[in-house]
């Protein structure tokens, strides 16, 4: 993994064509899926749902299924998959990594579809879960940055409330890798719930 970031001029000329190419169709791409579309039933509120294939992400959703949806509600699953490609990446792109390898298109095109692909199988499977209870669901697929993808679709479809999962992380990981939810607590304009397994 690739830590830091080069300058746009400087990494301009180390990037080759086929990394290019690479960064070009799976990273600068803004993914944007709805795998369990929205109805157009009226809804009485609706509760934004963080989910990945952690068990805190599954408690979580199970603690809003239990104690929080109702069957007027619409219940929006949004799940994050990471870049095909490692490294750090700008929103904007002006910044590439200075990668120490080719990136081999093929490969690359498939580790992007098996994340896709697990990434609309988890939303379904919550989703049948939500469809059972009564209410209202919208699954949507993103990809990039958790923290950032997550807080840019909630303030896209201003949900009433977030549900997020507490990874339950130490110190020290917390302070490298920062917590999610920590961070939605902190900037998103709703009200963030995160529910912490006992």
């Amino acid at each position: 993994m690739i830590n830091s970031l080069a300058t746009a001029s400087t990494s301009q000329q180390q990037i080759s064509p086929a990394n290019k190419a690479v960064i070009d169709k799976y990273v600068a791409p803004k993914v944007h899926e709805e795998v369990v579309p929205s109805t157009t039933q009226e809804h009485k509120r609706v509760i934004a749902v963080a989910v990945d294939s952690s068990p805190d992400a599954e408690y979580a959703f199970q603690w809003a299924l239990l104690h929080l949806v109702n069957p007027n509600d619409q219940v929006c699953l949004i799940n994050v998959r990471p870049f095909a490609v490692d490294g750090n990446f700008g929103r904007s792109l002006e910044l590439y990594p200075a990668f120490s390898h080719e990136y081999n298109e093929e490969y690359v095109d498939a580790i992007e579809n098996y994340n896709r692909d697990e990434s609309h199988s988890l939303l379904k499977k919550y989703g049948s879960q939500v469809l059972a209870k009564g209410a209202m669901c919208r699954g949507i697929a993103l990809r990039g940055n958790p923290k950032e993808e997550i807080l840019t679709k909630v303030n896209e479809i201003k949900p009433d409330m977030l549900v997020v999962g507490c990874r339950g992380l130490s110190p020290l990981k917390t302070m490298f890798l920062g917590s999610l939810s920590h961070y939605l607590i902190q900037h998103a304009p709703i009200p963030v719930i995160v529910p912490k397994r006992q």
